[in-house]
């Protein structure tokens, strides 16, 4: 479940649309909580049973976590990728969540790092413009430090 904080808008400069905050979120607020209502999941096995619309779907917007795919299905699916995002994914005291990393300004882009949850059939062009951008996002991909 998102944030109400947040809402989607077609003005993001890594990807069209993207999700941006309505007010200041602050350092450590949640940004996402997982919930099987807004969640699908898959086992990796179940992927090559789906047909060309589905399996196209799952490959723009499902993250990986050992050997299930997992593809939400609000508006969180929108979250562009950043090099150098603001949100930190499952913390410690909340392994299904999504946090802010530091204070989020009112009209700022909420950005999570993909690069850890990749699956393996997606890859593109990097538009975060961070200095550590590892330019082509794909699985087992690496910021540079």
């Amino acid at each position: 479940m998102l944030n109400k904080k947040i809402e989607k808008r077609n003005i993001s400069r890594i990807s069209c649309l993207g999700l941006f905050a309505k007010e200041k979120i602050f350092k450590d607020e949640m940004i996402w909580v997982s919930s099987e209502e807004y969640v699908k999941t898959i086992h990796i096995s179940e992927f090559e049973k789906l047909d060309d619309v589905e399996k196209q779907d799952w490959i723009d917007h499902c993250y990986q976590i050992e050997d299930y795919f997992h593809m939400d299905i609000d508006d969180t699916r929108l979250m562009n990728h950043s090099c150098e995002p603001n949100t930190i994914d499952f913390p410690k005291d909340n392994p299904n969540a999504i946090i802010a990393a530091r204070d989020i300004e009112k009209d700022e882009e909420i950005t999570w790092n993909y690069l850890p949850f990749m699956n393996p059939f997606q890859v593109f062009n990097c538009n975060c413009k961070s200095k550590n951008c590892v330019k082509v996002v794909r699985k087992n991909a690496i910021i540079k430090k």
